[in-house]
């Protein structure tokens, strides 16, 4: 089985506090001779400047996911791409199972299951409801560390670059050309501390609620407005 070089690419607007540990993970779990780029969307630089780890590439980029996350792809050398927030933390067969992905007929994409680093009720049911979502839709969030080629991530163009649900919509891309987008099993863990920043009950309607929206046909511009995410310190 041929072994595909992985390029990690994690967006990043401060998380000085994390960015380190998840660097460090992911050379436990994927090697030391993975590439890791930390696209930063602070003009400042401000978490890429914490970065311990040399053989990390950093970047700035301009602020948004989508926009930082297709700078990084730009430069990435591997053969994969895959996209990780830097509170979320693979699984520990995660680089079997990327490649193993690829093994498949037709499947141009994956992603992991999601789970939290807590067992707060609704942060459980938020993760329970939405793997059901993404395995009968085969559509994933960018939390649950999404991965592709990365010739067909530039032969599709990229991110959209609109302010929310970049990830959504470039995956839906995926599907309404027919190609196959595994959702595992296995879950990566995400850290729930955005929705106690925010409110686990409130965190859980909006999410859904914008979710709806987006499926109705809402412009992402909008939906950005009703999203104000708190910035990590």
């Amino acid at each position: 089985m041929h072994d595909f070089s992985i390029s990690v690419i994690i967006p990043v607007l401060g998380e000085q506090e994390n960015i380190n540990t998840c660097i460090s993970h992911l050379r436990d779990i994927l090697g030391p001779e993975t590439e890791i780029i930390v696209s930063d969307g602070d003009p400042q630089g401000s978490t890429i400047a914490k970065v311990q780890d040399p053989g990390a590439v950093t970047i700035i980029s301009p602020a948004g996911r989508a926009s930082q996350m297709n700078a990084a792809a730009a430069v990435a050398k591997g053969e994969i791409l895959l996209f990780l927030h830097a509170d979320t933390t693979l699984p520990e067969k995660a680089s079997e199972i990327v490649h193993e992905t690829f093994t498949l007929p037709s499947v141009t994409a994956g992603a992991f299951a999601l789970s939290f680093d807590d067992n707060h009720p609704l942060t459980k049911l938020t993760a329970f409801v939405g793997n059901i979502r993404t395995r009968l839709e085969r559509v994933p969030y960018g939390d649950q560390a999404p991965f592709i080629r990365a010739k067909d991530f530039h032969s599709l163009g990229g991110f959209p670059e609109i302010p929310i649900m970049e990830d959504v919509e470039f995956f839906q891309k995926i599907k309404k050309k027919r190609e196959l987008i595994v959702i595992h099993r296995e879950s990566v863990q995400t850290s729930a501390r955005r929705y106690h920043q925010t409110g686990i009950v409130k965190s859980f309607l909006r999410n859904w609620m914008l979710r709806l929206l987006h499926f109705s046909g809402i412009a992402p511009s909008k939906l950005a407005r009703m999203y104000k995410p708190n910035k990590t310190k």
